[in-house]
């Protein structure tokens, strides 16, 4: 036993240097609006030694990646904390975007910087960032297929719906919804962002209801 603490002292070391250095980068290339920034001035302002940044990051483009997984990361942790399988699948929708939308909120410059980038054909760092970004699309497609299933069996949603087509809309939702929100100097906090995206998306795919009977005044009094 003795043995093992030196080693896991070891590893709390790594991980927090890892970390250190990353929320680094994604501080420094936000600020500065672009990818190009050099490793040294990362590590630098990470107060570690250059090689120590090449320890943990081949190059550029990895340390990339790994900004963006990071941020998703915490966003799967901070969703997975408030949104039980057990919970209505309103619910879980709700938590899964507000925790989108409170993450993005910490690292807005970034966010923005990312989306921009991965549409920038030949830009630095575009195929990393973009190849991350893939992969946590597949991912949050992955949660809205489970959540748009479970509310078709709970009647949130409507029988006869297409789920790949229902994904397909409410990602939209949610990248459009992130990507004005980064822009916005004074966003709506999350909580109620969240809940008026649901609205909108719950309204136009939400179960039909039989029409109410005319019953307005013209037609009472033909």
């Amino acid at each position: 036993m003795a043995r093992r603490a030196p080693d896991a002292l070891k590893e709390v070391i790594r991980d927090f240097r890892r970390e250190q250095i990353i929320d680094t980068a994604r501080r420094i290339i936000g600020e500065r609006g672009t990818t190009e920034v050099s490793m040294d001035e990362i590590a630098g302002q990470a107060g570690v030694a250059r090689s120590t940044v090449y320890v943990y990051f081949a190059n550029r483009d990895e340390l990339l990646r790994a900004c963006v997984q990071s941020m998703y990361d915490t966003i799967k942790d901070t969703v997975a904390e408030i949104s039980e399988d057990s919970a209505p699948p309103l619910d879980r929708l709700r938590a899964v975007i507000g925790g989108v939308l409170e993450r993005v909120d910490e690292s807005p410059a970034f966010f923005r910087l990312a989306m921009a980038t991965q549409a920038t054909t030949g830009a630095a760092g575009a195929a990393a960032v973009g190849g991350a970004l893939m992969m946590i699309g597949l991912d949050m497609m992955r949660v809205l297929d489970e959540i748009i299933s479970a509310g078709i069996d709970d009647g949130l949603f409507r029988a006869d719906l297409e789920r790949d087509r229902a994904v397909s809309l409410i990602g939209q939702q949610i990248y459009g919804a992130l990507s004005v929100r980064a822009g916005e100097p004074d966003p709506l906090p999350a909580k109620a962002a969240s809940a008026e995206i649901c609205a909108f998306i719950v309204h136009g795919l939400g179960a039909l209801r039989r029409p109410p009977t005319d019953r307005s005044p013209a037609v009472r009094s033909r």
